[in-house]
């Protein structure tokens, strides 16, 4: 599975055999076939690791965060990290005739999402580091994910950046909270502005 997540990061899922799977493995095709019989086996695998990195993401408590601003930037962090190591999934586009299952999981995934979203944000409002109502912060849940979902893909259109690092996940962060400015408090606004330099430029895993 670490092969195959490797190459289809690399030359797209598309123009990868589960022949020049086996031959990176060193192993025979057939051997392969042990394990994953086609392609789409792999990818669905694959999917449900994903899966379960994003469920264990969005089982954290927003209301464990301590009043500062910047714990509330964990959660899209992590979520920029996942969505880099496995980019290849978001690059597919799923028929839904002959994917259904994986299309549906991608919504339900989508959805569960927005909702976490929704509950950092209610959680921000609650600690008093954010002025906003029921409405406003279902607006800036969707805004906030189409930032999330598409930053990465931004940096390598837009910027040419072939690597993604931790700098790079900081100034998403930083993108997003941009988007709650106008609705954060005097005292968040205060944590923004002391905020710590963004990490040096260490590469992300995948």
């Amino acid at each position: 599975m670490r092969a195959a997540l490797h190459l289809f990061n690399e030359r797209g899922e598309a123009h990868v055999s589960l022949a020049q799977i086996a031959n990176r493995l060193g192993i025979s095709e057939g051997n392969l076939w042990y394990h994953f019989r086609t392609k789409r086996d792999l990818v669905a695998a694959l999917f449900a690791e994903l899966e379960e990195r994003i469920d264990r993401n969005l089982s954290r408590d927003p209301a464990l965060a301590g009043g500062h601003l910047a714990d509330f930037g964990d959660y899209a962090r992590q979520s920029f990290r996942d969505i880099w190591e496995y980019r290849f999934l978001y690059r597919r586009r799923c028929d839904p005739e002959e994917e259904n299952e994986l299309a549906q999981r991608t919504v339900a995934l989508t959805d569960r999402a927005h909702r976490y979203t929704e509950r950092i944000l209610a959680e921000m409002v609650r600690q008093n580091l954010m002025a906003a109502n029921p409405q406003e912060i279902t607006e800036l849940a969707a805004n906030a994910w189409i930032i999330s979902r598409y930053w990465l893909d931004y940096l390598q259109e837009r910027h040419g950046v072939a690597r993604i690092t931790e700098a790079d996940l900081h100034a998403g962060v930083k993108q997003l909270f941009a988007l709650y400015r106008p609705y954060l408090t005097d005292i968040a606004r205060a944590q923004e502005a002391a905020h710590e330099a963004p990490p040096k430029r260490r590469a992300v895993r995948g």
